[in-house]
């Protein structure tokens, strides 16, 4: 018997920190660092900027298929991002932009 539902999955190689730097949507350019931090109970916490201008934007997150659906816990606001992990590279395309991450060990 088939079911039909969403596959709703973790995925352990997710888990962790990831340092990248984020790009800006028109350009292209660097313009900022970032660590992404993903916990085994679904938290999602985006650490950005550097020294006294440090921010941390606090989420939930899900994996289905190949996508992170994320959360925002302050505003609601959902986001999916298609992924991919290979060897200690995290791939996230985020619309039209694609940003890698080194996992933190």
């Amino acid at each position: 018997m088939l079911n039909c539902h969403s596959q709703k999955k973790e995925d352990v190689h997710l888990i962790g920190k990831w340092n990248g730097s984020l790009k800006d949507v028109k350009t292209g350019k660097l313009i900022e660092k970032i660590i992404l931090e993903f916990t085994a109970d679904g938290k999602f916490f985006q650490h950005l900027g550097e020294g006294n201008h440090k921010n941390t934007i606090e989420s939930r997150f899900e994996i289905q298929n190949d996508k992170i659906i994320t959360t925002e816990k302050d505003t609601g606001e959902k986001a999916e991002s298609k992924y991919t992990i290979k060897n200690d590279t995290l791939t996230i395309l985020y619309e039209g932009i694609e940003n890698k991450y080194i996992k933190i060990k």
